[in-house]
């Protein structure tokens, strides 16, 4: 019963403030085409929309809108051709209330983040005990990358459950291989690959754990054809390979039925053959052949769904290098040391404590080797495949390593009925930490440590989903409101419709899908600009507006909209 109880408070602590927070937000800048995709998939059954991304956690947030009264438009123009900005913002702002639909299909998601937090506490509990397993846990609900992504209608929280899941259910399925363990097992990768396609990380992390599984001592139980218990690997290492190699398997082979099930066994895009003939193939098929052939081959061979390959191909293609911005940096091609970067800056640092001192300790812990490398490998692999990567847009793509370290680091409460100034580190760390989270509050995705500044000097470090998506866009009108100001200059990095959230501006040139019908390219002294943190840092906007930018860039805001939208009084005039 104490560990329901203190479960039970760890959730109802996260759903206040992710839900508090996520009320307060304006759509983030995929959640334009997320949303009306998922609605479309569920009810439709129409792949149609947005198959760069598999649909599986897209669909968990469109449950709540199946049991709404949502008005969608099949005829319309941008549905039949496929063009999800603009059919987006109709869906959202034109037909339906888009604040409402957020907000229950943001609930959606907070109950995946829940989800992650119960593994969190579960599997330290199992291995570590009560102690280590709560403080676990607070890492979990307090995390301002959770509480960020546990409310946004996109696939990386979903990703970051999925893949701890698998690696977990992995583990208790090679300490004894049960019908139920394995098959969870298989359900938990099927899902993570139906979530996310960086989850393929999973085939090298647990192909390594289960040549680990062969090589190590410990026995591996077996239940699957017929009860038996099997000795250690060194005793009988050609029956351990012959298991193991059963249990993957039939793991792949559920994971393959879940990717089936994530797509409602449609093998096309959608019933309408010429919207299944308007996708080009050619366009996003990678030049590298190792990708390209087995893909390609599957599709002849109907092994997966048509949207899931082509996704595949996209994914490839999106993973090349893309412009980005770090520490004051606009780089066309990223920058190697970008996501470790980003961890020094966007990770609390009461959390970074605690892993010191659990990896000082470690030997205190008398942790196997086998625990050891279920906990450490997968963040050794991901983190390695994803310093090889272009793609440096958003911290957001290291959230999969996070349970692992929630776990590491919850380990030290072990240490506070020991030597007293292990448990006087370990109680002011975990107290930083909390407050550290608090004090950003409601805008976590704006979060920054004490070292890097805290979040009012973010916009000087990085932009894009580290800080700016879009998501205060609905708070810029109360702010002109309280400054006395009755009309601004916007320049707005997002998806969002400011029409719909009554701000009163005129739109200057930035980074908008679909783009605006109108704008205005001109400002003089006097004027009130309101400009996104990425737009800020120029690194999508085109090139005759830089120059504007670094005008901006050189001069001190008079204000912040939640940390995202940065407010000027122009002094200068542009052109």
């Amino acid at each position: 019963m104490k560990s329901v109880a203190i479960l039970a408070s760890g959730l109802a602590l996260f759903l206040g403030l992710a839900l508090t927070s996520a009320r307060g937000n304006s759509s983030t800048f995929d959640e334009c085409a997320h949303l009306p995709a998922a609605y479309s998939h569920l009810v439709l059954r129409d792949f149609r929309l947005t198959p760069d991304h598999p649909p599986l956690a897209k669909l968990v947030a469109a449950v709540p809108l199946a049991f709404s009264d949502v008005r969608m438009r099949p005829d319309d123009e941008a549905w039949r051709l496929r063009r999800q900005w603009e059919f987006g913002k109709r869906f959202l702002y034109r037909w339906n209330d888009a604040d409402g639909l957020f907000f229950r299909s943001r609930a959606a998601v907070a109950l995946l983040a829940c989800a992650l937090a119960a593994s969190v506490f579960f599997w330290t509990r199992r291995h570590w005990g009560l102690s280590a397993a709560s403080l676990a846990l607070l890492l979990c609900v307090l995390s301002p990358d959770v509480l960020a992504h546990g409310t946004i209608v996109s696939t990386d929280l979903g990703a970051a459950l999925f893949i701890f899941l698998s690696v977990i259910a992995f583990e208790r399925a090679t300490e004894r291989a049960t019908w139920g363990r394995v098959l969870a097992a298989g359900a938990a990768f099927g899902a993570a690959l139906a979530t996310k396609y960086s989850a393929l990380v999973l085939v090298p992390v647990l192909g390594a754990l289960a040549a680990g599984t062969v090589l190590w001592r410990e026995p591996m139980g077996i239940a699957l054809l017929g009860a038996r218990a099997v000795a250690p690997a060194r005793e009988d290492r050609r029956r351990r390979v012959l298991d193991v190699l059963l249990v993957l398997a039939i793991m792949v082979a559920v994971a393959w039925l879940v990717i089936w099930a994530a797509y409602l066994f449609q093998p096309s895009f959608s019933a309408d053959p010429e919207v299944n003939a308007s996708f080009e193939w050619d366009r996003v098929r990678p030049d590298n052949p190792f990708f390209a052939e087995p893909v390609l081959l599957a599709r002849r061979l109907s092994l997966l769904p048509d949207p899931y390959l082509f996704g595949f191909f996209r994914f490839v293609k999106h993973s090349e290098a893309r412009p980005s911005f770090l520490m004051g940096e606009r780089s066309e091609v990223g920058h190697w040391y970008y996501f470790p970067a980003t961890f020094a800056l966007k990770t609390p640092l009461g959390l970074v404590v605690l892993l010191a001192l659990a990896l000082a300790t470690w030997r205190r812990h008398a942790v196997s080797a086998r625990v050891a490398c279920f906990l450490w490998l997968p963040v050794a692999v991901y983190l390695a495949l994803t310093l090889t990567r272009g793609l440096n847009i958003g911290h957001r793509h290291l959230l999969p390593i996070y349970p692992f370290l929630f776990v590491a680091a919850g380990r030290c409460a072990t240490l506070v009925r020991g030597w007293r100034p292990l448990s006087v580190a370990v109680v002011a760390a975990a107290a930083w930490y909390a407050v550290s989270v608090a004090r950003v509050h409601p805008h976590y995705l704006a979060y920054f440590n004490e070292a890097a500044g805290g979040p009012a000097h973010g916009y000087r470090l990085l932009a894009d989903s580290n800080l700016d998506w879009g998501q205060d866009l609905k708070r810029l009108p109360e702010w002109l409101r309280a400054h006395g100001i009755d009309r601004a200059k916007l320049s707005y990095f997002g998806t969002a419709d400011p029409e719909y959230y009554h701000v009163p501006a005129d739109l200057l040139p930035g980074y908008m899908l679909p783009r605006p019908r109108q704008e205005i390219r001109s400002v003089v002294p006097g004027d009130i600009v309101a400009v996104s943190a990425t737009n800020l840092a120029a690194i999508y906007v085109e090139p005759d507006v830089r120059p504007l930018m670094a005008l901006l860039r050189a001069r001190e805001p008079i204000g912040q909209v939640g940390y995202s939208i940065l407010v000027y009084r122009a002094d200068f005039t542009w052109p």
